[in-house]
């Protein structure tokens, strides 16, 4: 036997939804998850990562947008020696329009 009801939807949404949801606004935001995670207690990104519940599909979109994929952004190149090998080091400076 099924049982259905209906109420408020304050009802049903707690403090849990409002953290949850600010969590991952933030990261769909661009901030980074080691700063979200502070704020979250999460200690673990794999845990924060099922957490914030981001759609493979969601990811590729932020992936595509990103500035070293668009070709929009700067890249870094960091050569350095340490002891009997080369290290480069690539990353991506985002470039803010005001």
């Amino acid at each position: 036997m099924n049982v259905s009801t209906t109420c408020e939807k304050y009802g049903v949404i707690k403090t849990h939804t409002a953290r949850r949801s600010a969590a991952t606004n933030m990261y769909h935001a661009g901030i980074k998850t080691i700063d979200i995670m502070k704020i979250t207690g999460h200690t673990l990104e794999s845990n924060f990562l099922k957490y914030i519940k981001v759609t493979k599909e969601e990811t590729a979109d932020m992936l595509a947008a990103h500035p070293f994929f668009t070709g929009k952004g700067k890249l870094r190149i960091v050569k350095y020696k340490k002891k009997h090998h080369v290290y480069i080091l690539i990353s991506s400076i985002s470039v803010m329009k005001k």
